[in-house]
């Protein structure tokens, strides 16, 4: 089976839509897939997308890209979502749905926390709102998330690799070297595949850039670059592990993240 590398590209708001036309002519450059997920509330988008952002949105969509939803407040939910009340979580649930059904005409079937913040009202929605998958977490291979006990039955695809803006905090690298040291980590292909998180940005094209660098190096190493949902496609829920969520430090990141734990219950299990 060829390896893969899903990708994940955010749209946080009205700035990063100036980047949509590039990013597809980029994708479709490379034969890649990509999940696009779209932060749509008012803070930054105002009263509703513009009209030439619809078109961008549209044309997204028209590509045959996969879609889905990053919140409805990307930066509101980053600073409240760890200890927000379940009536809050469902909320922004609920206008986040409504927005992208207003722009695409359907519903979403798979969400991402901003900022990878959450809380267990949010994975619990994951499930009782029926998306196929989320990629809430950082972690090491798609997994059914556990929170103290509870088991959420909505398959998790973890980011797997650093970001960008991470690999500039943690280990001060320009875009060159940043693109060199994902190659490095992506050298070995993982199991079941590795996951890359990518931000667009309306303000610069150096990320764009960096993207493109690194999009020809995978090809080059013989990766097939897919979207979540492919990947998740490829899942049998039953069979998948399951693992504690905790919260964790990563390094270049300023708060600590829902990451991939333990699998739940391991050291119960009776060798064979």
């Amino acid at each position: 089976m060829t390896s893969v590398i899903a990708l994940r590209i955010e749209i946080p708001g009205y700035r990063a839509c100036a980047a949509l036309p590039a990013l597809i002519d980029l994708l479709q450059h490379h034969q890649a897939g990509a999940s696009f997920l779209f932060g749509l509330g008012a803070d930054v988008w105002g009263r509703a997308p513009a009209r030439r952002c619809r078109a961008a949105l549209a044309e997204v969509r028209a590509a045959g890209f996969d879609l889905g939803i990053l919140g409805w407040q990307p930066a509101q939910w980053i600073r409240r979502a760890a200890t927000a009340s379940a009536r809050w979580i469902n909320e922004q649930f609920s206008l986040a749905r409504s927005a992208f059904e207003q722009v695409f005409g359907c519903a979403p079937t798979l969400t991402a926390a901003p900022g990878w913040q959450g809380n267990p009202h949010a994975l619990r929605l994951t499930q009782r709102l029926g998306f196929a998958c989320a990629s809430d977490t950082r972690g090491r291979h798609p997994f059914l998330p556990v929170w103290h006990g509870e088991i959420v039955r909505c398959p998790q695809i973890p980011v797997t690799l650093p970001t960008f803006d991470e690999l500039a905090a943690a280990r001060r690298l320009e875009m060159d070297a940043a693109v060199s040291a994902l190659l490095e980590l992506s050298e070995t292909p993982a199991p079941a595949g590795h996951v890359f998180s990518f931000q667009a940005s309306g303000g610069s094209s150096r990320a764009l850039d960096g993207l493109d660098r690194l999009l020809a190096g995978w090809r080059a190493q013989g990766y097939r670059i897919v979207s979540l949902q492919t990947l998740a496609g490829a899942l049998v829920i039953d069979a998948l592990p399951r693992h504690d969520i905790i919260i964790a430090a990563t390094a270049g990141s300023r708060r600590p993240l829902l990451t991939q734990g333990d699998e739940f219950l391991a050291e119960w299990r009776t060798p064979q």
